[in-house]
Order: C-alpha cells, then structure tokens, then sequence
C-alpha cells in the first residue's frame, strides 16, 4: 500500500492517443499534474509530464512471418516445483454443493478424521469470512481434490508441508463478506493444478473500496503465504483450462512467496476501478510453459492495472514495517505463450526500497527465506533484493492502453504503462517478443543486454528501448524493430551511457534526440530521414554489386533518425542507400517488415553512395541525422527542460546486485 499524497489539481493538454496496433488516431485530453514545468536549459531536468502528443504506427504485424527459435542455456530447475515429483502421503476428495462442502473421501495414510471441514461467516475479530475451512494439522503432504460449485470462500489450513489442490471442474465465486476465492495459510509450496479436459472458474465479485474494513484483508482473489505453482499434471501434456475472473478487488493472484506456471491454459481478468494487478508477488514469478492471458482494467489512480508485478518486499507504512526476501524481487520467463493486455504495466519488477513507501522514517525490516532463497543462493551473499528481468524463450505480446503521468517525486500519483520493466538489469536471450505500449516499451533502472531474440517494440509516447544503468544497451544478438517517434523520444535511450552493438539484425527509428551508438564489433549505420526515404516505402542498404545487405518497408510514421545494423555489413566496405525499391522476391521472410534474409530488389533511387565503417570507428553516421541529444527536451506542460526527466526515473547506479544462481 502506498503513502497517498493530496492530489494536485489536474490540468489539460490536448495531445493524440494512438495505438501501434490499430492504424487510427483519436485525441485525448493528457491527463498531468499541476506543477510548474522549471525552466528549460542545456542537460537540465524536465518537470512533470511531458510525454507530450502521441505519434501513429501502422503495423500489425500481418507480414511477420519470422519467428525466434534461438534455444536459450538451459534454467537451473527447482525439483521441488515439478508436480511429477510431488508425492502425495493421502488424497482428499472434497465435493461442493452450492453453499456447503463435503468430505466424501480419503486415500492413502490420511482418514475422515483427520480432516476438520467448518462454515464460517464474516467477523473482522477472528479474520475469518464466509465460506468454508479445510483443515489439516498434520505433517503429511495432501492432495486435496474439489469438484462441484460454491459461494464463498474455500479457506485450505495445511502449514505444515507442500500440498497440491486439483481442480476437477470447480466454479466457485466469492462475494461481499466474503475472502478470497482461494486460500492457502501454508507459507510452503502450494501447487494448483488443472489436469488435461478439465475447466475451472474462479470468480472474485467483492466490490470493496479504499474504505472498506476488509480492504486490506487478503489481496488476491488466490491468496497463498507461500510459493504458487500453477501446472497442469504432466510436463509432456497440456493441462486444462482455469478462469480467474476479479471484478473490482484488488489483484486476481497474491502470494507473499513467489508465482511459478507451467503446462496450463491460463486466463487471468481483472475489472473495475479498483482492481489492481493480474500477478502480485513478493518473491518472483517464473514462467515455464503454458498459454497465459492476462486482462488488466484497473483504472484507480496512482495504482492502474498492471499485468505481473513483483514487489520484493512487503512495506507497510502504517505500523513501519518491511518484509523483504534478499536477492529476490524478480521475473524469469523461459517459455509457453504470453498475452497481456493492461493499463499500466505489463510486467514490472518494482522493488525500489522501502524508502519509496516508507518514506525517510525509522523503520523495522525483517528479512524472509522463500524457497527460492534456500534453494538457490548456494553461499553467495544478497543482502537487498534483485528486480531483474530475464527472458530466456517464448512468444510474448504485451498491450499497455494507459495514458502516462507523473509528478516530480516519487510520492506523488504516477503511471507508466511500460511493457516491460526491471528496476535492475533486464535481459533478453531469446523469444519472440511484441510490444506495443504509450509508455516505454522496454525499460532498465540497470542495464540492458540482447543476446537473441525477435523483439518489436514500439511506443507512442515514449523510448522503445530505455536503460538508465552505466554500461546502457548492449545489443549482441537477435532481431530487433525499435519505435519511439514522440519527441523528444527515440528508439534506444541510453542517456549517455553507451549503445554497444556487437551482433543482431535491427532498425530503430526515432527523434533527432537520440542516442549516438558506441563503435562496437558489428558496423553500424544511422540516417537522417531524408536519406532513407517516406512511409511505406522501402529502403535497402546496397553492395558495390547492387546486392541488398539490409531491407526495411518503413511504417506510416517514419520519424527523424534511423539507426541500423546487420551482419551483412562489413566493415572497409562501400555501400549505397537506395530508396523506394521494389521487392522481388515471393518467398521472403521479415519481422515486422524487417527483412532477416535478404530479398531481391529492383528500382529505387540512391540517396547516399560510398558510405562504410572501418575496424577502429564501426559506426557511419549521416550528415542528415542531426543530434539534439542533451539540449533540452519536453517538461512540465510541454515546455522545454531538460532530458525530459528520464534520467531520475528508474535511476540506478548501474553495480550489478548479487543475484539467484539461475545458471548451470
């Protein structure tokens, strides 16, 4: 819960809300904060807002037809997450019939008798709700099987060891009076798991505000102490299908461990003003396999929908207390499909210290151990959390429908609907990745490195790319389209820290405000948009034999500055820009009108000849492609400022935290 600030009176600015995906422009009324913008200067700091009009990208990825398969290191496996290897000492068969449960059976080396089951109804005293308790008091590992139907909430008391709970085609739908639809006291592994046919709805209809007694009880429409792992029954087979439907309370998943899924069809919704995020965990969330979509609506101020977000830590403000796991706080996803459609983030990892709730107040901190911890920290040291990112395979394709808005201090109401966020270093080795957000697309407190990958990121309102960590981005491999037209935006932001490229095949179009890349190992090129030609042309990077080494179909907005690399391009070479070609060939393939292979060409005209880079300066830079980089960008209501306040946001000092050994 954060601090809430008396809120500023909002001021209007009329700016143009548009969509990378749908081709159409509607205005809007840009929704800031009332603070004076500070005078603008040379390598200033730009005041509130700024984000300023919205820029239209017609793609829709229709001609895509590159797909990654790079095959990322293998991810160190927690064995004790595999439900193959979870082995039930007993079962527990509970059926629902509308308002009551019933015990109809037991197996294995648990009896009738030692399972408790009680009504419950609503009383703040004892922090029960109304529903139904299972309890178990024992020290042996359940499976608990439910089937049937039920009204209230299905309270699961087992603290002493691992459990599974099977869902075998259960509907049940918690209301007023009610807690969550799921819970677990058990701060061990819980494991949900949706066996293969089967299809299970969960559904949180609590409307409860900021001023509800229970508001703050039980955050999750599933709500666990510990470790979640969603999983169908077996790694080799597609489970069934659960539906977790929150229609105004808070988030559809909490848990104060860590979020693991894998080998399910998933689907996550989060609706009204007070709904807040599809994900929310303190530990992690890792993602394995399995089709995932998650629908976040949430539009309460200062805390818009997220679709995953990773705390860290547990801050509370009113009794000055911080929970909080050493070397956690962060995002892994090594597979499946993922769809996120939210207003503010798509994925976050958030951690920013208790300071950012707490504020400069003495206050107590208690360090956990999640399982993640003991299982995986192997003698090296962590004393704070870690909130990287890191993607090691997948399809992914984030939406974020937000307007951005921000104070000038962390305390006051803010929202960046980014698509995804590491407050630390994010890294992407492989993947197929689609983001299309208002804030950025791509965004580091740490630093940034692509290994591999097929990433398009394009925002309309702000950078593609941005990293606030010292080394900046690091580009080594993979195949990268990079949007950010909204001035004074770009598509790779780096402040001044360094833009290294070393391997990949990628364009980034942007503002003259961008930054200039550093002399890497692969040759570089970046034009000025009278080099490289008008929307929906195409522009190819020629050989001295005419035979194309980069292919780019511009989109409907082509910006200012295009920045450009491939391996095809050799250093010592000559080459020739030539715009407005025609392609040749039928049989192509390209990522989001980036060519991967190279097609035949014909036509055009030459805008640039004998352009070339050499083996002590790997970066050719057009006279055309002016830089206005550090000259002030857009703050306050629009005025001029500084770097539009980029650096302050998300800064870090760029030193690596020592992290969870995910390595083999």
């Amino acid at each position: 819960m954060k601090i809430r600030k008396n809120i500023f009176a909002l001021i209007t600015a009329a700016v143009f809300l548009i969509s990378c995906s749908n081709g159409m422009t509607s205005s809007a009324n840009k929704k800031s904060l009332d603070f004076s913008a500070p005078a603008g200067g040379p390598g200033g700091t730009g005041g509130p807002g700024g984000f300023g009009q919205g820029v239209e990208i017609t793609d829709d990825g229709s001609t895509t037809n590159y797909t990654d398969t790079t095959t990322a290191s293998a991810i160190a496996v927690i064995e004790d997450d595999l439900y193959e290897n979870f082995v039930a000492d007993g079962v527990v068969y509970i059926n629902f019939d509308g308002s009551d449960a019933t015990l109809t059976n037991t197996t294995g080396s648990i009896s009738s008798d030692d399972i408790k089951i009680s009504n419950t109804e609503n009383s703040a005293e004892d922090e029960t709700a109304k529903g139904v308790e299972i309890q178990y008091k024992g020290k042996l590992k359940l499976k608990y099987v439910l089937s049937g139907t039920y009204t209230g909430t299905v309270f699961i008391k087992n603290k002493s060891a691992d459990a599974a709970v099977v869902l075998n085609n259960v509907n049940i739908t918690s209301d007023n009076g009610a807690g969550p639809v799921l819970r677990f006291s058990s701060e061990k592994r819980t494991f949900i798991v949706v066996p293969a046919g089967t299809a299970d709805t969960l559904t949180d209809t609590r409307e409860l505000t900021q001023s509800s007694t229970m508001y703050d009880d039980k955050k999750g429409s599933v709500y666990s102490k510990g470790a979640l792992i969603f999983t169908g029954e077996s790694s080799t087979e597609e489970g069934g299908t659960l539906n977790i439907i929150n229609t105004g309370y808070k988030h559809a998943v909490y848990t104060k461990d860590y979020v693991r899924i894998a080998d399910l069809n998933l689907n996550i919704t989060v609706e009204g003003e007070n709904g807040r995020d599809c994900i929310r965990a303190l530990t992690a969330v890792i993602i394995d396999d399995g089709n995932i979509n998650l629908v976040a609506n949430g539009t309460l101020e200062d805390d818009e929908s997220n679709g995953i977000r990773v705390d860290g830590e547990d801050a509370d403000e009113d009794d000055m207390t911080v929970e909080y796991t050493a070397g956690a706080g962060f995002v892994i996803i090594n597979g499946g499909k993922l769809n996120i459609t939210t207003v503010a983030k798509g994925i976050t990892a958030h951690w920013k210290s208790a300071k950012s709730v707490i504020g400069d107040s003495a206050y107590e901190a208690t360090a956990n151990t999640s399982l993640l911890y003991t299982t995986f920290l192997n003698g090296t040291s962590a004393t704070t959390p870690d909130p990287y990112v890191e993607i090691n395979g997948g399809i992914i394709n984030i939406t974020t429908t937000g307007e951005p808005y921000e104070g000038q201090t962390d305390d006051d109401p803010s929202c960046s609907p980014e698509g995804i966020e590491a407050k630390a270093d994010l890294t992407i080795n492989a993947g197929t990745i689609t983001l299309k957000t208002t804030d950025d697309s791509i965004n580091a407190g740490g630093n940034i490195v692509i290994n591999g990958g097929a990433i398009y990121a394009c925002s309309s309102k702000n950078d593609a790319i941005d990293s606030n960590g010292a080394n900046g981005i690091t580009i080594n491999g993979g195949v990268i389209v990079a949007i950010g037209l909204n001035t004074p935006e770009c598509a790779f932001d780096c402040d001044e820290n360094p833009l290294t490229i070393n391997g990949g095949t990628l364009v980034g179009l942007g503002t003259s405000n961008y930054t200039k890349p550093k002399s890497g190992t692969q040759s570089t090129i970046v034009l000025g948009s009278s080099s490289y030609g008008s929307a929906e042309s195409t522009v190819a990077i020629v050989d001295s034999n005419g035979n194309p080494v980069f292919v780019y179909t511009l989109p409907s907005s082509t910006g200012e500055v295009m920045i450009l690399s491939s391996p095809y391009l050799q250093a010592g070479s000559s080459y020739t820009v030539k715009t407005g070609v025609s392609i040749d060939s039928s049989n192509v393939v390209r990522f989001h009108n980036l060519y991967t292979t190279m097609p035949s060409i014909s036509g055009g005209t030459s805008t640039l000849t004998d352009i070339s880079t050499s083996s002590s300066n790997m970066v050719y830079t057009d006279s055309n492609a002016g830089n206005s980089f550090g000259a002030g960008g857009f703050g306050g209501r629009g005025g001029p400022g500084g770097q539009g306040g980029r650096s302050a946001r998300g800064a870090f000092n760029g030193q690596r935290k020592p992290r969870l050994d995910y390595s083999k």
